[in-house]
């Protein structure tokens, strides 16, 4: 026979949690549990009895109408539901050696091994982290989400299977990206990035986006931030630059608060010494804008060469040199190219790719080394993150105006290190150690309320705790869920692995925000 123990002492939990293993199989063999002292009875007769002792204790449900069972060896523990106070995250230690009694007096076996949920109420007493743990099959929060209850349950006593939803839940195979988040430990923070320490090489330029309550402002809650240096200091050691990206001046201002008002930060001086010129294209149809970045470009960089154009017509007949009343003679290259984002609204990958041809063409008809200048968008309209995430497959950086302009100087020097201060620059950097989450876009391939089917370049371990976040456009109430890994696959076709995995401690906005995006996918599916 298969028995689940419940340990839970609240008469309505008792009941949904009954009524939702009946629905699941009617066969299997429940037993209540009023409290802690019960449970060590049960350890107790089960020291010399073993599987015996399964059918003897506990209690049956009132509800239950089954016929008594007669005690065998060949009966087995499939899944233990305990409340927090009773056997959780307090009783790590306690919940290990059971589990490990078990697997040795026979109730279960070493593959198999019996499951373990908790069961909690959402509160600040309740520290969820604590339960991050292999042993621990899911928690489930109080009052219960009776569909959430049974498919989690469900998951549990399947064992480490793939992911077979139930028809209560709804289930959608999609190609979509979300994000994986990764700790990863910091070192310091600046006005302009900040340096991390990885255990593996991270790509100079590489961009990721990246979480801490530093970021956190109304309207967002991460800031992408690109690789500018990577240095290996020892085997699986690297320190890592990044500058910020992207970042709009309520989180400027917010990090450059925290920064200065530490009394324990440093002044760094930028060592930008290159003699170089450094020529750069400012686009704008507003001619004052491009005279006012101009002249602060002038005023705050030396070994510089600056063209400001409003007319696309005479820039481009510029560059193709073309002889026309008011031809200016630019340099064999471009270094940077700053616009306004106005400029490239419509379809503004495709007018860049145009622009980039004709630097392309430039320099093979000069007979020089082709070089395509960086592009620095500019605009006064927030963004979201899933913009700026499209607007840096292609630019390299976006700013707001009105200027912050130490920022700008700032961060240019930083981003762009052959560029050359007028005068002494410096920026302030606060040593502090901490912990930044990254997220990786992945891919999944099916998602449900209850878990998602991951494709991944590797399989992840089972067992494997990860926190992801589904994307929308309110970036604030975006919430960061927590799978585990319940099983891990090679895909059929192809070199990557399919890691599906259970949502671990769903709570009530946590399904809300899922069951939205859940919709939402749908529409996108349909009209596409």
């Amino acid at each position: 026979m298969k028995f689940i123990y419940v340990l839970e002492d609240d008469i309505r939990a008792q009941k949904e949690i009954f009524e939702s293993l009946q629905s699941i199989d009617s066969k299997l063999q429940i037993r209540f549990f009023q409290n802690l002292a019960e449970f060590h009875e049960f350890l107790k007769t089960a020291l010399t009895e073993g599987p015996k002792a399964l059918a003897v204790h506990g209690h049956r449900h009132s509800l239950d109408q089954g016929d008594p069972v007669e005690p065998t060896v060949a009966d087995e523990l499939r899944l233990v539901i305990a409340k927090d106070e009773f056997l959780g995250t307090q009783n790590m230690g306690l919940i290990r050696r059971a589990r490990d009694f078990f697997v040795r007096k026979q109730m279960c076996s070493i593959e198999e091994p019996t499951a373990l949920i908790i069961t909690a109420f959402d509160s600040p007493d309740f520290d969820i982290k604590l339960a991050e743990e292999r042993i621990i099959n899911n928690v489930i929060f109080k009052p219960f989400d009776k569909l959430i209850l049974k498919q989690d349950i469900e998951y549990a006593l399947t064992g480490h299977h793939p992911l077979q939803s139930s028809s209560d839940i709804a289930t959608m195979k999609i190609s979509s990206t979300i994000e994986m988040l990764k700790e990863v430990p910091f070192e310091s923070v600046s006005e302009v990035g900040f340096k991390t320490i990885n255990n593996h090489e991270i790509r100079i330029g590489s961009t990721s986006k990246y979480y801490d309550k530093l970021f956190q402002t109304e309207h967002k809650r991460g800031i992408f931030a690109t690789c500018i240096s990577c240095k290996e200091v020892s085997e699986k050691e690297f320190h890592c630059e990044f500058a910020f990206l992207g970042a709009d001046p309520a989180q400027i201002q917010q990090i450059r608060k925290h920064v200065l008002q530490n009394k324990a930060h440093k002044t760094i001086p930028f060592n930008n010494s290159q003699k170089a010129q450094f020529n750069i294209i400012i686009f704008d149809e507003d001619a004052g804008v491009v005279s006012d970045i101009k002249s602060l470009l002038e005023e705050k960089f030396s070994h510089i060469h600056v063209d400001g154009y409003s007319h696309s017509a005479q820039l481009l007949s510029d560059l193709d040199d073309k002889d026309t009343t008011h031809r200016r003679e630019l340099p064999n290259h471009v270094d940077l190219f700053i616009a306004s984002m106005d400029l490239f609204l419509d379809d503004g990958p495709k007018k860049w790719e145009q622009f980039t041809k004709v630097f392309a063409d430039r320099c093979k008809k000069r007979g020089t080394a082709e070089k395509i200048p960086d592009l620095a968008l500019y605009t006064k309209k927030r963004q979201s993150a899933e913009q700026i995430r499209d607007l840096l497959k292609w630019a390299k950086e976006i700013f707001y105006t009105p200027w912050d302009r130490l920022y700008f100087v700032k961060k240019l020097l930083l981003q762009w290190p052959a560029l050359t201060p007028q005068n002494d620059t410096t920026y302030a950097e606060l040593c502090e150690g901490g912990t930044l989450k990254v997220a990786n876009p992945v891919q999944i391939t099916q998602i449900s309320e209850a878990g998602i089917i991951l494709k991944y370049y590797r399989a992840i371990g089972v067992g494997s705790f990860r926190e992801f976040i589904l994307w929308r456009p309110d970036e604030v109430d975006t919430p960061e869920i927590i799978g585990t890994c319940n099983y891990a696959e090679k895909e059929q076709a192809g070199e990557a692995f399919l890691n599906h995995f259970v949502f671990f401690g769903m709570k009530d906005h946590y399904l809300k925000h899922i069951r939205i995006w859940l919709r939402e996918a749908y529409i996108k599916q349909k009209e596409k």
